[in-house]
């Protein structure tokens, strides 16, 4: 059946999609934040698999969901690039081209598993690199020149680059500010 070979790839798209993964880590939403991305997973497969789905009515549902279930706008596109990823390796499967999918997927970001998990398991992936998390980074020896997002430039005379600062009296509290690292 197409939603049994579809899911797995929904859940490996949704596990490497840092919105959700903050949301989920964040207590966005009502409780059980795990369980409801894997309902998500499930009923996303489903409505790829049982409509005929263009990118702008799945990124509308992605949009929703999130908006629903998280209480998480996202305005960085990413609803849009999982929208576009699934609608390709859905069409890719549907079609027959298994070797093209199989190599798109082992192109992805390596990310623990966890929405595919049993719930008591399921441990949302701490893959994302939040800087000010100490685990990503132990020491300055890391830190080569295609680490930093700018290219290795630093931006202070320390030789890291400084974080933006964050005007944490304008924010609400519990709500966490995510943008692209692209600059135009």
């Amino acid at each position: 059946m197409l939603y049994d070979d579809f899911k797995p790839i929904v859940d490996l798209v949704l596990n490497n999609w840092t919105a959700l993964q903050l949301a989920v880590e964040h207590g966005m939403g009502a409780p059980g934040g795990e369980k409801t991305a894997q309902l998500m997973s499930v009923y996303l497969a489903r409505y790829c698999v049982e409509n005929v789905v263009d990118r702008d009515d799945l990124k509308e549902v992605i949009e929703d969901l999130m908006d629903e279930e998280f209480e998480t706008v996202c305005h960085d596109d990413s609803p849009k690039e999982v929208a576009s990823l699934l609608l390709l390796y859905l069409g890719l499967l549907k079609e027959g081209r298994h070797d093209e999918l199989r190599a798109r997927i082992e192109a992805m970001p390596k990310c623990q598993k966890w929405l595919s998990q049993p719930i008591h398991e399921s441990v949302p992936p701490q893959c994302h690199g939040n800087p000010d998390d100490d685990t990503t980074s132990s020491s300055g020896e890391e830190d080569g020149p295609n680490n930093h997002p700018n290219g290795g430039a630093a931006t202070s005379s320390n030789g890291h680059q400084d974080p933006e600062p964050m005007d944490e009296d304008e924010m609400e509290p519990g709500w966490t500010v995510v943008r692209t690292r692209r600059r135009k």
